[in-house]
């Protein structure tokens, strides 16, 4: 079962995806904008045809996180909170018209605490994935879409087992 974590976000290179593959390798995609994932997800060919997806969808929590600072800081914060929102939405509908009911959502409360680097390797360890190394350093943002790819076998289990009932 192939598992696919996305992290999407507004701003530039923020929308990352992690895919773990039935071999237990694992690979990180960025991409520059969500029209870039858009195009990797219909149009490239370079996305499975079958899938398990879980994408952090800040649209399920509809609050603004932090409201500290002046007026213009706190609109600027609800602004790019907003736009983060909607982007989660359309990434997890256009994952919910591919992959149908093996697309999951979850909010940023769901998806639990950010992870360091050092638990990011140890569980990459303990779950015996073979992380296929780029050369370039590892962002927080692939390390969540990481944790939220490994969400994707749960949710589905649990689905299905829902649906057997």
């Amino acid at each position: 079962m192939i598992q696919i974590g996305i992290d999407p976000a507004f701003r530039k290179d923020g929308f990352a995806i992690c895919i773990i593959d039935d071999d237990k390798d694992v690979r990180c995609i960025r991409f520059k904008s969500f029209l870039d994932f858009l195009s990797w997800l219909w149009v490239d060919g370079e996305s499975p045809a079958q899938a398990v997806c879980v994408v952090e969808n800040s649209n399920l929590q509809k609050k603004t996180f932090d409201m500290t600072g002046s007026k213009a800081v706190v609109a600027r914060k609800s602004r790019n909170v907003g736009k983060n929102q909607a982007i989660s939405q359309a990434a997890f509908d256009a994952l919910k018209l591919k992959y149908g009911n093996t697309a999951f959502e979850v909010s940023p409360k769901e998806k639990g605490k950010k992870w360091t680097m050092e638990k990011f390797l140890l569980v990459l360890k303990s779950e015996k994935h073979n992380f296929l190394m780029t050369k370039r350093k590892i962002t927080q943002d692939e390390i969540d879409a990481y944790q939220l790819a490994l969400m994707g076998k749960k949710l589905a289990m649990f689905r299905a087992a829902r649906i057997k009932i």
